[in-house]
């Protein structure tokens, strides 16, 4: 017997030995797949299960693609790189570093794979160009439901290549993802500290700012003082030289993925929580989590973004993200409700986020069919807990779930559990959701790749 589990172990189940696979070659795929097909089996394709919802749960046949681990071809004059299902994101910038390119979008948790990310809404910030990795697939090799191998590409079958790119394990299993790759350029990372008042007060000015100085913002919000902190990156030109920085030694902490969050606050913030003490008094010591502020908002370091796909060991990434995108001209009155929420629950309920929320900018991209921000500009509001067992902090996200559906807010579909299921399919654009479950029933019939979690994310249409 298998046991799977997600990242934050809140999601586990078993698997007989006899259904779980861990295929080496595209024949090997093929053989589970038609088995499967001819007995009527659900197939369920699983990666690095970040995931915090069921999305990676199935019966029958689970296919692990870790040992499809092959990065097949770097194209330096087109500028893509052909690579297997199960290469890492880690593997990749590695690979792609020695060349002196970098992947389109490199995000901090290196586990990632390739495959999976190649079609759901895996995502860092930006603010010049789409923040999907996803946007940035050419193409792919996919074995269908039916067993058979479909290439599909802007060149063949490009019918299905919007859909594709949001797959999220429903359409088959990708084997091979061509994706498109940059020059490395140097990434220069400084902070802006303020108040959360004074950015919404003058919101369109405010983020116009960021958005001129900017290639990427990412933004931690402290809800219990109001504090605001814009992480604030900007691509160099790697010709130009540069003066060694005063807090260079920023940089290895940053490569190392001693960030901000993970490496600093995170850990100060869950040996608070362990304490379980009431609101009031963690409030207190939440001032002294965050008094790094002070020293930060003077710093500035360079990194190369090829650097940040890190590996995380398997206990690490045991907190909780609750992850829902906004249209901009929607997020200062889902923020001040959300800060209102955050109020109500720290009087009455004794409960505070110790964890900074995170702020991170979408622009409008209507290269995958269940893209979140198909119709505009998007900003997240994504609070984080330390103890994904608490009860109330269940109790928040599903309070959150209220308000935010009512001003507009997309969940994600990997991020966004207890209650957000059903919203996606609601509040996402309703063509494309029908377009691409369209696609989904013309390459499986038999509804093999659809699981519980998806049945009921889609139930209206189905």
């Amino acid at each position: 017997m298998v046991v799977l589990a997600n990242w934050n172990n809140e999601i586990r189940y078993e698997v007989s030995d006899g259904q779980f696979t861990t295929p080496t070659q595209v024949s090997d795929v093929r053989a589970a797949v038609r088995q499967a097909y001819e007995s009527g089996q659900q197939v369920t394709v699983v990666g690095a299960m970040h995931s915090t919802t069921e999305c990676t749960v199935g019966t029958g046949t689970v296919i692990s693609m870790k040992n499809f681990a092959r990065v097949l071809d770097v194209d330096t004059e087109r500028m893509t790189a052909t690579v297997e299902g199960g290469v890492t994101l880690h593997q990749l910038c590695g690979h792609l570093k020695k060349l002196g390119f970098q992947p389109p979008v490199v995000l901090e948790w290196g586990n990632f794979q390739i495959g999976a990310i190649s079609g759901t809404h895996a995502n860092d910030t930006s603010m010049k160009r789409s923040a999907q990795f996803s946007s940035y697939v050419l193409g792919v090799k996919l074995v269908t439901p039916s067993g058979e191998v479909k290439e599909i590409s802007e060149s063949q079958n490009a019918e299905y290549l919007p859909a594709i790119r949001s797959h999220n394990g429903m359409l088959g299993v990708v084997c091979e993802v061509t994706v498109r790759i940059f020059k490395t350029q140097p990434l220069h990372v400084s902070f802006q500290v303020g108040q959360i008042d004074a950015f919404m007060d003058n919101f369109a000015a405010k983020l116009q700012a960021l958005k001129a100085d900017n290639d990427q913002v990412f933004g931690m919000l402290f809800p219990n003082t109001g504090e605001l902190v814009w992480q604030c990156r900007k691509f160099l030109d790697p010709a130009i030289p540069r003066p060694d920085s005063p807090t260079a030694w920023l940089d290895p902490i940053e490569s190392k993925n001693i960030s901000l969050f993970g490496g600093l606050f995170l850990p100060l913030v869950k040996a608070v929580t362990a304490l379980r003490l009431s609101a009031e008094v963690a409030e207190l010591v939440n001032a002294i989590v965050t008094s790094p502020l002070k020293i930060i908002r003077h710093s500035r370091y360079i990194i190369d973004p090829c650097d940040r796909g890190v590996i995380y060991a398997a206990d690490e990434p045991d907190f909780d993200f609750y992850d829902w995108l906004f249209p901009e001209g929607k997020w200062c009155d889902m923020m001040r409700a959300f800060l209102q929420l955050t109020g109500q629950f720290r009087r009455q309920r004794d409960f505070i986020l110790p964890l900074p929320t995170l702020v991170y900018f979408i622009k409008q991209d209507q290269e995958s069919l269940l893209s979140r921000s198909r119709s505009a500009n998007m900003m997240t509001i994504d609070p984080v807990y330390p103890n994904p067992k608490e009860p109330m902090w269940k109790e928040f996200r599903l309070a959150f779930n209220k308000l935010a559906v009512r001003h507009g807010g997309i969940p994600h579909i990997n991020k966004t559990r207890a209650g957000a299921i059903s919203h996606f399919a609601q509040t996402g654009d309703q063509e494309s959701i029908r377009q691409f479950l369209a696609i989904r029933q013309q390459l499986d019939q038999k509804n093999l790749f659809l699981n519980d979690h998806f049945e009921t994310m889609f139930a209206r249409y189905l």
